[in-house]
């Protein structure tokens, strides 16, 4: 390997174009606000409906006319391409230098981008099938039922007959707050027709969002009946009779109710095309289908893929004030990555194209989707988020990540496994930057009682711990040795500590087989901000070792 390449700095080409991805009003909010800051913008709509539900996203009255007027700004706008109807076919490249192909009726388009947004829709999901309902006039979705509030002629019939309105909340699925939104305010507007009453069967009140307990305070005081059940009450639907029964515990007794129209939950799911979104960009889904997963260092628009953003509903079921919030992040992302169009960045991790065979295994085990190829492996220095999970992996080691070449680990370990305490054990723990090492500073700096002989290795990812480290620092002297890696779901690499603990569990087989007991090797994980946790790992590791020593 040739150091001298790692400290080339490597001047990019970043194109200035940037691909929305999605309908509706966020992705002619996002379109916009990147135009702005000069981009040209490439719109690509995914279905015919440009605008939104502005219920469902709980859109402010006074922004409505501005949203219904976006449009035809967008439309007008010199600096924004809107493709025809497309979906997206094939997506090639890296951050600065992606090719996207997208099929419209019979026709391919390729366009060249320095950035993606996906801003895909939340779907509506009725769930009277759950609740055994079949759809019909006195029985309708919440999306209806706001649509039935919203015609003046509808709504008159409401008030002029003196309508029983029953919601069935939270039994079908969990839920949110901006569901519970919704129903909130359909049921302040029913309690307030005269003549009118709102009764509502509900399961967990989901009111963590401003205003929202207030909202539901105000609709109880207004005259509006909750239920609060553990399960769903009994429901028959008899031609136009309906009726609702459940047993009260406290009063035992049962309590049956024949309302006029029931007005059913609704789950608001995930885009039907993210799934293949997520498969062209090589990014990872999250929960329910959408496009982030749980982890914090996603927030708030990442995806495991440097250069390819997720905002509003593509990422989350979110209102429209959220989405907002998440457009302007990535217009701060996008800046930051774009910037001028010239980027120049250090290499993190440097291939030895001699010893590379091409077996494309770092093409596999990559979270970030940092590498291509020619004939040899490419390392995309601007996609690289250096967790060097590619340079553990490759069979061949061909790969070095700079700062952590294995030349330099293997000096490390040996500086750290000569410092001699007097009878204390010499722990060395290999500590994740982005969570153990951090943990480990903090139970320094708040004092918290250490053993003597413990000696702390960073790494940029646990997933960049091979097997040698661990064997070489038990060659080395080390009495105990700990791998300190991230929680499940909070790995910045997303997959680093699942690697980390499968070599934890070669390594007990090759101990086993050379007679060195397992319990001189552990493995854990930890956040930033467990010091408390980190001390207590550590000192009982010590306590073990003593132990077995006495």
């Amino acid at each position: 390997m040739n150091t001298a390449q790692q400290n080339v700095i490597e001047k990019i080409d970043m194109a200035t174009d940037i691909v929305v991805i999605g309908s509706g009003y966020i992705g002619l909010k996002a379109a916009s606000q990147i135009s702005e800051i000069g981009y040209n913008v490439i719109l690509a709509p995914q279905h015919n409906d440009m605008g939104i539900n502005c219920s469902i996203m709980d859109v402010l009255s006074t922004e409505i006319d501005r949203l219904k007027a976006l449009e035809t700004e967008v439309a007008n706008n010199t600096n924004v391409e809107i493709l025809p109807i497309s979906t997206l076919v094939e997506a090639t490249g890296t951050p600065g230098d992606f090719t996207l192909k997208f099929k419209s009726a019979d026709s391919v388009v390729e366009k060249k981008a320095g950035a993606v947004i996906i801003a895909t829709e939340t779907a509506v999901n009725p769930l009277n099938r759950i609740y055994g309902l079949n759809p019909a006039a006195n029985v309708v979705s919440l999306s209806e039922f706001e649509n039935l509030l919203a015609a003046e002629e509808t709504k008159k019939e409401l008030q002029t007959n003196g309508k029983t309105v029953a919601f069935l909340v939270g039994f079908a699925h969990e839920g949110s707050p901006l569901l519970m939104k919704r129903v909130l305010n359909s049921v302040s507007e029913v309690v307030s027709m005269d003549g009118c009453s709102a009764y509502v069967y509900v399961n967990n009140i989901k009111v963590a969002e401003d205003g929202l307990e207030r909202l539901y305070m105000q609709c109880r005081d207004t005259g509006a009946i909750y239920f609060k059940l553990e399960k769903a009450p009994t429901v028959t639907q008899e031609n136009d009779s309906l009726t609702i029964s459940f047993h009260d515990p406290v009063i035992r007794n049962d309590i049956e109710l024949n309302p006029d129209i029931i007005v059913v939950e609704e789950s608001l799911v995930a885009d039907e095309a993210n799934h293949s979104l997520a498969e062209i960009l090589r990014i990872d889904e999250g929960p329910m289908g959408f496009l982030q997963k749980e982890n914090v260092h996603r927030l708030p628009v990442n995806s495991n893929r440097e250069g390819i953003f997720v905002v509003g509903s593509s990422r989350d079921v979110q209102n429209y004030s959220k989405s907002c919030t998440d457009i302007d992040n990535m217009v701060l992302r996008v800046k930051q990555l774009i910037g001028d169009g010239t980027k120049s960045i250090a290499a993190k991790a440097i291939v030895d194209r001699e010893k590379c065979t091409i077996c494309l295994t770092c093409y596999r085990c990559c979270p970030h989707g940092a590498i291509t190829w020619d004939d040899k492996a490419i390392i995309s220095s601007i996609a690289c988020q250096g967790c060097g999970i590619c340079a553990s992996e490759c069979p061949m080691e061909a790969i070095q990540l700079v700062d952590f070449t294995d030349a330099e680990m293997a000096d490390r370990i040996k500086e750290a496994a000569a410092v001699e305490v007097a009878d204390a054990p010499k722990i060395l723990a290999f500590c994740c930057q982005n969570s153990a090492y951090e943990a480990g500073m903090a139970a320094k700096a708040f004092n918290y009682e250490l053993p003597a002989g413990l000696q702390l290795i960073k790494v940029p990812c646990a997933g960049k711990i091979d097997i040698q480290y661990i064997l070489n620092a038990l060659v080395e002297g080390a009495d105990g040795v700990l791998i300190l890696a991230c929680h499940h779901g909070n790995c910045k690499s997303e997959s680093g500590n699942t690697y980390a603990k499968w070599r934890i569990n070669d390594a007990y087989q090759k101990l086993a087989q050379v007679g060195i007991k397992k319990d001189r090797l552990e493995f854990a994980t930890l956040a930033s901000n467990m010091a408390s946790d980190f001390a207590r790992i550590i000192i009982d590791m010590e306590k073990r070792i003593s132990q077995k020593k006495d």
